[in-house]
């Protein structure tokens, strides 16, 4: 088991059947998606807890989604943009691209397995952008994460799109850019700077 594995069977064990029928649902109904969030960071950096699987799915399928997804799990709320549902202990947010960074997902999306599931992933370049654009405070924190995991990181492409889609989020890469270049201070290092 790799360690996102090890982390849901402990937590979250409903987590990897969940995903695969997701995912089997996507694959019956010819459904154009991208797994994101901490699922698709697992792939790219060390892996952290979720209680929920996002995924950016295109948007002209909404009501078809919507409608098949309801009839599977419990619904929890439809949106015009962020559909929720549940099963078991396991939120489903299901993010209908239309924004440039969700699109640029959509677009990116590569082949992965994530919890034994053979499906479809967010890249490291897309993961980067939708955390440069999120207000969620932990989505910053992935972001350094990422960035220090993944040195091949193609930080450029995502300059440019910024540049073309969304330049108020320049000054932000730029800042966590120097954050993740900051040497990180070991538990030993922290413990012993409080003492």
């Amino acid at each position: 088991m790799d360690p996102f594995e090890l982390l849901v069977q402990a937590h979250r064990p409903a987590m990897k059947a969940v995903l695969a029928r997701l995912i089997e649902l996507f694959r019956a109904h010819d459904v154009r998606y991208a797994i994101g969030g901490a699922n698709a960071l697992s792939l790219y950096a060390r892996p952290r807890m979720t209680i929920e699987i996002d995924a950016f799915v295109d948007a002209v399928r909404k009501a078809d989604v919507d409608r098949m997804l309801a009839e599977r799990f419990e619904s929890v709320h439809v949106g015009r943009f962020h559909s929720k549902f549940r099963a078991d202990d396991v939120e489903i947010d299901i993010l209908y691209a239309g924004a440039s960074a969700e699109d640029f997902a959509l677009a990116s999306a590569r082949d992965a397995v994530i919890l034994g599931t053979p499906l479809k992933a967010a890249s490291p370049e897309a993961l980067l952008w939708l955390y440069l654009v999120s207000k969620n405070e932990q989505n910053a924190v992935d972001a350094v994460q990422l960035l220090r995991a993944q040195a091949g990181i193609d930080v450029n492409l995502v300059r440019r799109e910024l540049e073309r889609h969304d330049p108020d989020a320049l000054a932000r890469l730029d800042k966590t850019l120097s954050t993740a270049r900051q040497p990180t201070v070991s538990y030993e290092a922290s413990r012993a700077s409080r003492s």
